[in-house]
């Protein structure tokens, strides 16, 4: 049988400016609060700009399908709790000079060590199936 799992990254936007916003932790707090969402679904990313979805392994596009509006709902209305809306876009629609603080893990400091640079271009997004 063939499975399928998505993941998605979005971008925290500032309603008003669409500018990147640095709220990533609250917004995968709020997302995970509650009966909709497991802690493991909402994950951290590199930049404190962008949260990622998983969904679980999935035996057809329909589920697939349904975990990824579950998860964008959850992920959404956690986001305007907190002053933002999600993008689900590669790059951001406008962006300022500053740069976005990088989350506080293990690996994404030891990116920041080894490769600084990249790290401070690094506001892209994307979807892995």
């Amino acid at each position: 049988m063939t499975t399928i799992g998505v993941e998605e990254e979005y971008l925290l936007l500032d309603p008003v400016t669409g500018l990147p916003v640095p709220q990533a932790d609250k917004v995968r707090a709020a997302a995970g609060v509650g009966h909709l969402v497991t802690d493991q679904e909402v994950q951290y990313e590199l930049l404190q700009a962008q949260v990622e979805v998983a969904t679980p392994v999935c035996d057809t596009l329909e589920e697939v399908g349904g975990h990824l509006l579950r998860l964008r709902h959850a992920v959404g209305v956690a986001a305007e709790e907190h002053g933002c809306r999600i993008g689900v876009c590669g790059t951001p629609p406008l962006r300022h000079g500053r740069p976005i603080a990088v989350t506080d893990q293990a690996r994404y400091r030891a990116m920041v060590t080894q490769a600084p640079q990249l790290v401070a271009e690094q506001l892209v997004n994307g979807t892995h199936v």
